[in-house]
């Protein structure tokens, strides 16, 4: 296939993987559960896998291969309608593999200590998600070398064989250990709720709040304590006050049908759902410099030689110090410089989750600088060297000069993305946590398609005129490094908005207004 073809089935496939977590989550909540949602999404892993592994093995699914020849002449034919049929079916469940996957592993992971409780659960989980973050890191540091270089030195055939290997083991080993797993059933009245809130305060838009200190006006059915909604999103208070109207027989009593008034609870989870759009919003712009990076293109015209020895490491590899970064970081932080920081300081939570988001943001920042630079020094020693026209010459610069941005962008997923997760996961109720993992996806979707839009907005812009522009094909002509410095102001402002929302964000809590006494004579 052409660049362009093969780039927008690509661009597709990462924008389905990042976008379906978000309905996999919903469905995962609300109906299906976290562990039939996972095993279902296995499946169609495994069947994507396979489907993929068919295309370099069924004669007739294996595409032509051209070589070297022009994708348009006459010698080379374009795939039949069965190929991309069989090609872009594989895509499609691979994409809807990652939709219950991804959402979906570690709230079920937190499922099984759900027995558990007080500061042996704490401890528990804190090892749960430190060796979650771990595989993460470990699965792409096998991906991107191992297998990748068994596909180049095996061909695809072995490649994907191995993959196809992998996921019917996992999905093997999920089906035999299903009797050890704590299964907790989906909570759909919590969506259902969600949406009686905003029902209901629409409905309730022109009534008037209760006289502060009221605390009886509001809905809170079956408890002792008597809640009055926080101050934060008001109009949605509207939701959970007391109407009373007239029966029968003349009578006042209160109306407490689930579709005219729901509780303070039901309001407080609404508002803590809305509350984390602004802090997810605020994370998309350090989540864009590490999707719009051009790393792999520079390592392509720079030396890739590993020290004296002869091993030439892929352009594509580069990122191995950001997995590598991001893995030990991760793995090593909670278990002991966390325990260091914390004897030195006598604090028990040394940094916050939106410390952490904060401290990823900085990091983008950091990273765009460091390419920036680092590709400035690039072109001037392309021109000095007499490659500014030749776009496959190499330049005279070890390719390591770009792991100092993959490190900080390592770094920018260590803090940012954990703690945007711990964020998410913590803030949200608990019956929507696989919904909090969703979030960090979409996110990364929504960063790919800004990202694609800012290169080819600056594409149009800098090339008028019949001018060159800063993102050609030949990187020695371009101004690559302009690019990353204007990520980097995107980060700076993406920061500045970031902190205004962690000003104005508050955790919605409902009031404690009083609690009832139990009267000695009627018991009321």
């Amino acid at each position: 296939m052409g660049a362009a073809a093969s780039a927008v089935i690509v661009f597709a496939y990462q924008a389905a993987t990042n976008f379906l977590p978000i309905f996999g989550a919903i469905l995962s909540d609300a109906l299906w559960g976290r562990f039939l949602t996972i095993s279902l999404t296995l499946f169609a892993c495994t069947i994507g896998s396979v489907l993929l592994w068919l295309t370099t093995m069924v004669q007739t699914l294996v595409a032509e291969d051209c070589g070297n020849e022009d994708q348009n002449s006459q010698c080379c034919h374009s795939p039949t309608t069965l190929q991309l049929f069989v090609l872009l079916t594989s895509l499609v469940f691979l994409s809807i593999g990652a939709s219950g996957v991804r959402p979906c592993s570690l709230p079920f992971g937190v499922d099984q200590f759900a027995h558990w409780s007080g500061t042996r659960k704490d401890r528990a989980l804190k090892v749960l998600f430190s060796w979650y973050y771990v595989s993460m890191g470990g699965s792409a540091i096998i991906s991107i070398t191992l297998i990748v270089y068994l596909q180049d030195k095996l061909g695809w055939k072995i490649g994907f064989a191995i993959s196809v290997a992998i996921m019917a083991l996992a999905t093997f080993l999920n089906i035999v250990t299903s009797p050890l797993y704590i299964k907790v059933k989906p909570q759909k009245s919590t969506w259902l709720s969600l949406v009686q809130v905003i029902f209901v305060a629409i409905r309730n838009r022109h009534i008037q709040f209760p006289e502060v200190g009221s605390g009886l006006q509001y809905h809170n059915p079956g408890g002792l304590e008597v809640l009055v909604p926080s101050r934060k999103m008001r109009f949605l208070n509207r939701a959970c006050v007391l109407r009373v109207h007239t029966d029968r027989s003349n009578t006042e009593v209160l109306n407490d049908n689930s579709w005219n008034v729901c509780t303070v609870d039901q309001v407080e989870d609404l508002k803590r759902t809305l509350s984390v759009i602004p802090m997810w919003s605020a994370m998309i712009t350090s989540l864009l410099i590490q999707q719009a990076s051009f790393r792999v293109l520079q390592a392509d015209t720079m030396d890739r030689r590993v020290g004296t020895t002869k091993f030439q490491m892929p352009a594509g590899s580069i990122a191995i110090f950001e997995v590598i970064t991001f893995t030990l970081w991760s793995g090593c932080f909670d278990r002991f410089m966390l325990l260091v920081v914390q004897k030195i300081t006598g604090r028990e939570q040394v940094l916050s989750h939106k410390q952490k988001m904060g401290i990823g943001v900085l990091f983008s920042i950091a990273s765009a600088l460091a390419a920036s630079a680092v590709e400035a020094f690039r072109r001037k020693q392309a021109i000095r060297q007499g490659l500014e026209n030749n776009i496959y010459g190499v330049v005279n610069m070890s390719a390591l000069w770009l792991a100092p941005q993959c490190v900080f962008a390592g770094l920018t997923s260590a803090f940012g993305s954990i703690g945007q997760m711990e964020f998410y996961y913590a803030e949200l109720p608990k019956t929507m946590s696989s919904l909090a993992m969703a979030l960090l996806p979409l996110a990364i979707g929504v960063a790919n398609i800004a990202g694609t839009m800012i290169v080819k907005l600056i594409k149009v812009i800098t090339a008028r005129g019949g001018r060159i522009g800063w993102l050609p094909d030949n990187l020695n002509q371009g101004h690559y490094d302009y690019y990353y410095f204007l990520l980097a102001l995107l980060g700076m402002a993406g920061f500045i908005y970031f902190v205004a929302c962690c000003y104005w964000y508050e955790e919605p809590a409902p009031i404690q207004l009083v609690e009832p006494q139990e009267d000695e004579t009627d018991g009321i």
